[in-house]
């Protein structure tokens, strides 16, 4: 009778194995669409990915994004954290930057393209003050940079939110011994705050690297992966692979790389987290 109960969550892990694995199976195939069912070709989808360059190109895009945005999220989050747990108007300006985060990420990338077109606001910004107007979006060397800005500004609230919360959760009672013992500001955060703030930190990190690992939206809303596969993720290639090319196949082998390194990010996070908390 008690292995009844285990029933729905043996039905559940079956219903999320079967699609997964068959993904995995597609992978190994030439599945096309226009070409009837998969036939196994021993994994020649990843060799024709990183024999063309295609597929190294995404993964290295892929890893940038992510390792960028990820960084700079939570540089910048902890910084507004900190001054908005000191600040006096902290409530007022906690509603500010929450704004973001309120917007779907599509909508915020189509505002953000219209703002930074040639002939966008931005630009006549920079014009006015005597600059350049740059391309933004449409140029190799900065559509990259421009959609992590992107990115930056829709998710950094998420930061701040999760870390002023363990901010928060450091004990008074710490930083008023430190201060009699002498403790500057910058002695306090690093060697009391930072370590309490550890375990959150963690979590804020594997969340926002598995997000941005797989970033589509604002990637393909604002680029589509170009110009010439500068913002081209493995996010993007399966999508143009499977949806555009109808090569199911070479799609599902995109996908299945990109599993594996939001796993491995995954499990290396987790277990630096475990580590901490047994020390």
């Amino acid at each position: 009778m008690p292995y009844l109960l285990a029933l729905p969550g043996i039905a559940l892990l079956l219903a999320i194995l079967y699609p997964f694995l068959t993904g995995v199976y597609w992978s190994f195939t030439s599945y096309r669409l226009t070409r009837g069912g998969p036939e196994f070709n021993w994994g020649r989808n990843y060799l024709t990915l990183f024999s063309t360059g295609t597929g190294w190109n995404a993964v290295g895009v892929t890893l940038v994004y992510a390792v960028t945005v990820v960084v700079v999220e939570v540089v910048i989050g902890i910084l507004l954290a900190l001054a908005l747990n000191h600040g006096k108007y902290g409530n007022v300006f906690r509603i500010i930057i929450v704004l973001p985060l309120l917007m779907p990420p599509v909508i915020a990338a189509l505002m953000w393209k219209v703002m930074l077109t040639e002939n966008g606001v931005v630009n006549w910004v920079l014009r006015e003050f005597g600059g350049q107007g740059l391309l933004w979006f449409n140029g190799p060397d900065t559509a990259l940079l421009t959609v992590m800005l992107v990115d930056v500004w829709l998710y950094t609230p998420f930061v701040v939110l999760l870390m002023q919360a363990a901010l928060r959760s450091v004990p008074t009672e710490l930083r008023e011994a430190s201060a009699v013992d002498g403790a500057g500001a910058v002695r306090h955060f690093f060697s009391i705050t930072l370590p309490l703030t550890v375990p959150v930190l963690v979590i804020v990190m594997a969340f926002r690297g598995i997000d941005s690992l797989k970033m589509f939206d604002v990637i393909y809303t604002t680029t589509k992966g170009g110009p010439v596969d500068a913002t081209t993720n493995l996010h993007v290639l399966a999508y143009l692979e499977g949806i555009r090319n109808l090569n199911f196949g070479a799609a599902m082998a995109a996908l299945v790389i990109l599993w594996v390194l939001c796993y491995a990010m995954s499990y290396v996070l987790l277990k630096a987290r475990r580590r901490d908390m047994a020390a």
